[in-house]
C-alpha cells in the first residue's frame, strides 16, 4: 500500500518557498548591505526569518512529509528529497499517539520508534489514507499509549 498526500500538506513548501522569494527579493533591493548600520528590528527579523526557514525544512516538511510504501515484511519511507529508507517489521520497537491541535483542526500523528532510535512520524495532516497506514503498520507493533482521535 502507498501513502497519498493530502492538499493541506503543500501549505509548508508554499510558505517556505514565498520565504526564500521574499528574503531574496529583501536581499537583492539592499544588495550593498552594510551589517553595522541595522537597527534591532533587523537583526530582530534575520533571526526570525532563519528560525522560521529552518523549521518549516527541518521540522515539518523533510520529516513529516513522507511517502511510505508497505510490503510484507519492511516499509520503505522517503522523503521529499527521496532519501529511501527500509525499516524491516523486526527492526520496529512499538509506536504511540498524539494529537496535533492546529488552527486547521486536530491532527492525529503516530510516531513510531526504531531500534535506532529513529522517530517515523506518520501525520494525518500530510497522508491522506493515514487509517489504512496506520492500521497496516501497526498491526504487530506495541502500543505506547498516547491520545487517539475519536
Amino acid at each position: 500500500m502507498k501513502s497519498k498526500f493530502t492538499y493541506k500538506c503543500f501549505l509548508f513548501p508554499v510558505l517556505t518557498i514565498g520565504l526564500i522569494i521574499i528574503s531574496t527579493k529583501i536581499i537583492i533591493d539592499n544588495y550593498p548591505i552594510n551589517f553595522f548600520n541595522f537597527r534591532w528590528i533587523d537583526y530582530f527579523m534575520t533571526i526570525l526569518f532563519s528560525v522560521t526557514f529552518i523549521w518549516l525544512i527541518r521540522f515539518e516538511i523533510l520529516r513529516k512529509m513522507v511517502f511510505f510504501e508497505t510490503r510484507e515484511t519492511y516499509i520503505v519511507t522517503k522523503n521529499i528529497l527521496l532519501n529511501k529508507k527500509t525499516n524491516n517489521y523486526s527492526d520496529l520497537i512499538g509506536f504511540k499517539t498524539e494529537i496535533n491541535i492546529t488552527g486547521m483542526g486536530n491532527f492525529e500523528e503516530t510516531i513510531i520508534m526504531t531500534n535506532e532510535n529513529r522517530k517515523i512520524i506518520i501525520s494525518e495532516l500530510f497522508i491522506a489514507n493515514y487509517k489504512d497506514i496506520k492500521r497496516e503498520i501497526t498491526l504487530n507493533l506495541k502500543d505506547y499509549g498516547g491520545a487517539r482521535k475519536m
